[in-house]
């Protein structure tokens, strides 16, 4: 019996544990996207002010943009930090910013500052909608995992 009891308890703290790491994933997604907005802003300050390229301007990234972007270590090309940081990104925030990794550093400095402003606004209505949904994917992926644990309980009693 006590073995019965030890083994619910520790499915009902595994249920617990996979709703928090849930609820941290959907957070993390959501300052990813923040991370992605920053670095647009530095890629934009940096060649609007210092027509930097674009590879000058990966390796002198701060170390907190990297961070918010879940980018473990600098990247050589946009398109790399990018696919460092893609388990955090839904399909169209991922579409938008391949998108703009591919056609950034091909066209001339004021036509880079406008793209760098499109996909800024761009991704801020991405972000709108990642955080209004955001409260609503917590609650359900934390019930369905705690239920999940609960009826595996009742299930092996």
């Amino acid at each position: 019996m006590l073995i019965k009891i030890i083994g619910s308890v520790f499915l009902c703290a595994s249920g617990i544990f996979s709703a928090l790491s849930l609820c941290r994933y959907h957070r993390r997604r959501l300052d990813t996207t923040d991370g992605f907005i920053s670095l647009i802003y530095y890629i934009k300050g940096q060649v609007d002010c210092y027509a930097r390229p674009i590879g000058d301007i990966l390796h002198s990234l701060p170390p907190e943009i990297l961070r918010d972007c879940n980018c473990p270590s600098g990247a050589n090309s946009l398109e790399e930090l990018v696919g460092e940081s893609k388990i955090y990104l839904d399909r169209e925030t991922l579409r938008l910013l391949t998108s703009f990794s591919s056609e950034f550093g091909s066209i001339f400095r004021e036509e880079q500052t406008r793209r760098c402003d499109h996909y800024i606004s761009l991704l801020r209505e991405r972000r709108g909608d990642i955080a209004s949904r955001l409260p609503a994917e917590m609650r359900s992926g934390s019930a369905i995992c705690i239920c999940i644990a609960l009826c595996l309980a009742i299930l092996l009693w």
